[in-house]
């Protein structure tokens, strides 16, 4: 890794460990490699996502989530495994009224019923530093600052 890759990777992990997460959940999402005639890309990677995220937090959030633009706060990098399979690591803020087991079950229901949401979906409860080093690994990216879904990434609230 050269020194401009290092010092960015470092600002990377410094910004997403600022993020004033209070229950920060590992998430893995696997996409389809393909749904119907549309072959996953990033761009699609990315709508697929957003298009998650607005049925999770309504699920979450409820009314406020439309109604006051209420959103959790997220980290997302898009990855591409061996096999060419794309796939998101985030970092969601799960509420406190929301248990682990809830919040677990809202996204492993809601992930698959996206176009391109596969059925491999991993949720660890309290990401930590661990975890921040594991999305920011240089394995699986063509370039780390391309690799974060700035698009889906909702750092304040």
């Amino acid at each position: 890794m050269t020194r401009d890759q290092t010092v960015c990777r470092d600002e990377l992990e410094q910004l997403i460990n600022s993020i004033p997460f209070q229950n920060p959940t590992a998430v893995t999402l696997t996409l389809k490699k393909r749904a119907g005639s549309r072959v996953a890309d990033t761009i699609i990677a990315s709508e697929n996502l957003r298009l998650f995220c607005i049925r999770l937090e309504t699920r979450v959030l409820g009314r406020g989530a439309k109604r006051h633009g209420k959103r959790l706060l997220l980290a997302a990098v898009l990855e591409i495994s061996a096999d060419h399979r794309l796939h998101y690591h985030c970092i969601v803020d799960r509420p406190c009224y929301c248990s682990l087991e809830r919040f677990s079950a809202i996204i492993r229901d809601q992930w698959p019923r996206t176009d391109f949401g596969y059925h491999q979906v991993d949720v660890q409860g309290q990401s930590d530093r661990g975890w921040t080093d594991y999305m920011l690994k240089r394995r699986q990216k063509d370039s780390l600052l391309d690799s974060i879904d700035w698009a889906n990434c909702h750092l304040d609230c």
